[in-house]
């Protein structure tokens, strides 16, 4: 299925409004309630759309701190990589993970209370982390930015051609 205009509308009213009625979607999209509704199921059954989950105010929760951890890995070999993927996944702190390419293996994105509360994340969780011979924690002071989804992605313009692209 390509997606079209009235397509990329609807994404990006829901990125903004995860909880958009059909009546508003199809406001944001120019269509008809009922159409942006199906055409929202499509999107939701093509897989364009993985599901919905509010934003939190981690704030709000007394988890101010965004922590990013740059892993190293003393092998790449696939059980090693396996390994600490499962644990990463086991470990109830950790909002993210992601595999990098150049000197560093793993960034993984945490919330935690303050210091004190990452000192223990630290010591209970990453560093039972199998594998690891080096770990860098990188503290966020400010979020300037946090998307879902770029404007780019959603605008239609194909970017490798270097034109306007309708289709995706």
């Amino acid at each position: 299925m390509a997606i079209d205009s009235f397509d990329r509308a609807i994404l990006a009213h829901l990125v903004e409004h995860g909880n958009a009625t059909q009546a508003e979607l199809g406001e944001a999209a120019n269509l008809s309630g009922p159409a942006a509704g199906r055409r929202q199921r499509l999107l939701e059954s093509q897989g364009y759309i993985k599901g919905y989950s509010p934003r939190l105010d981690f704030g709000k929760f007394g988890f101010g701190a965004l922590v990013m951890v740059l892993i190293q890995l003393e092998k790449q070999a696939t059980s090693m990589l396996e390994a600490f993927e499962q644990a990463v996944c086991a470990s109830p702190s950790i909002l993210s993970c992601h595999l990098l390419s150049g000197s560093e293996d793993y960034l993984l994105s945490l919330r935690a209370r303050d210091l004190d509360d990452f000192e223990r994340i630290h010591r209970d969780e990453l560093s039972k982390l199998p594998g690891v011979t080096r770990m860098q924690s990188l503290f966020s002071l400010r979020e300037v930015l946090s998307r879902t989804a770029s404007p780019a992605i959603l605008s239609g313009h194909d970017r490798r051609a270097g034109g306007q692209g309708g289709r995706a």
